[in-house]
């Protein structure tokens, strides 16, 4: 997971509402987050992106707030429980594993919808 894939669930999250505003809100919002151009025939993958990002979003504030829903009336059927470190790890690694998988997954879909510029590689010389 690198910064790439973060501006990614950022940019998947925000671009099914772009889709709705117009293209400028599209060309703008894809320029800001993954430094590229929308294409025309993404809103499918535009769709299919949104709950995965959301999913991730999710995952990152439910573990970051988790010992806000802690109570000791939970703690006993809680994985990783009794205590609220213990309990709070095991969430954390298996929320780490899925927004692993969720960012793979982005990557494919959010390339669908936008046209990166050709890059030039630095060590091919023509």
């Amino acid at each position: 997971m690198n910064i790439a894939d973060w501006k990614r669930t950022i940019y998947a999250v925000l671009a099914l509402p772009a889709y709705l505003a117009g293209p400028r809100a599209r060309r703008r919002l894809a320029k800001r987050w993954l430094d590229a151009e929308p294409r025309h025939d993404g809103f499918l993958a535009g769709v299919a992106a949104f709950p995965v990002a959301l999913l991730v979003w999710y995952l990152v504030g439910r573990i970051a707030t988790f010992g806000f829903f802690w109570t000791e009336a939970g703690a006993a059927g809680s994985w990783g429980g009794p205590s609220l470190i213990g309990a709070w790890a095991v969430h954390f690694f298996c929320a780490l594993g899925m927004s692993v998988v969720c960012m793979w997954l982005l990557r494919p879909l959010t390339r669908r919808q936008v046209r990166v510029p050709d890059q030039v590689d630095s060590t091919h010389r023509t």
